[in-house]
């Protein structure tokens, strides 16, 4: 039981902490507010609250695949608001009008505590009733939370590293390619109900990095790690990598169809 709910943390949990701490490492460049963070932090609980509630009248939707199908479409808009979020932000930030950007970065914050808390909340309420469990689930609680906060301290503090003596963008990529993971998860969602074709697994480096070990949970968690993926996940990775970088690292030069007279001429 303590085991379990300490690998629960850092398989569920270890992610709403780690977008709280790239949030924070770019408040001050971006110039969030903190009142809006915390108001996204309460909106997640109250949407994990009614996510938890009426999770059995999703789950009997589309033929008993609603829950995979809502968890989905979550993950495809969080991707698609992170990306949004870090290429208004750079607008914003020569325009001085930060307070839609604030907006943004705490929907995020409240759909990530959404997707994330509900499964954690399923299983601590699920042993909660078992009085011989509750000592063991009480102090598993105590040690995911403390583990969790050690690693947001530790990434919040190397982003600012990163930005202050390497590239000032290197928090910005890093939310990239957490987008990027949280977007590959949709695949194996998709995967479960048979939706997307299965496919053989190209490598497994479990032998480099175990997928399920601490430095598995913090990659998978932080950039979407897989240690034994298949061409398909590969593929929407990359792609969605491009999309982002494409968007956000060239916000400038938006796509255009050139005028037929001017291509002529």
């Amino acid at each position: 039981m303590l085991i379990n709910t300490v690998l629960l943390f850092l398989s569920n949990s270890l992610v709403i902490f780690m977008v709280l701490a790239l949030l924070l490492s770019i408040k001050n460049k971006f110039q969030l507010c903190g009142l809006t963070l915390i108001s996204g932090a309460l909106l997640g609980i109250f949407f994990m609250l009614l996510l938890w509630i009426y999770i059995d009248v999703i789950s009997q939707m589309f033929d008993d695949t609603g829950l995979e199908w809502f968890y989905a479409s979550i993950h495809i808009l969080v991707y698609i608001l992170i990306l949004h979020f870090i290429h208004r932000s750079h607008i914003s930030v020569s325009t001085a009008n930060n307070s839609r950007q604030s907006w943004y970065a705490g929907v995020i914050l409240a759909f990530v505590i959404m997707l994330q808390g509900t499964n954690f909340l399923i299983y601590f309420i699920g042993y909660w009733s078992q009085t011989d469990m509750v000592n063991s689930l009480f102090i598993g609680v105590v040690l995911g939370t403390g583990i969790c906060i050690s690693i947001s301290i530790l990434l919040y503090f190397f982003c600012l590293f990163l930005n202050e003596r390497l590239y000032g963008r290197s928090t910005e990529v890093i939310f990239i390619l957490f987008a990027c993971g949280l977007f590959n998860k949709t695949s194996d969602l998709l995967l479960k109900i048979d939706f997307l074709p299965s496919s053989r697994m190209i490598f497994d480096v479990n032998f480099i990095i175990r997928e399920k070990s601490e430095l598995g949970h913090f990659l998978k968690a932080l950039f979407g790690y897989d240690a034994s993926p298949t061409l398909l996940q590969i593929g929407l990775y990359l792609g969605a990598l491009f999309i982002a970088l494409y968007w956000c690292q060239f916000p400038q030069k938006p796509w255009r169809i050139p005028h037929f007279k001017q291509a002529v001429s």
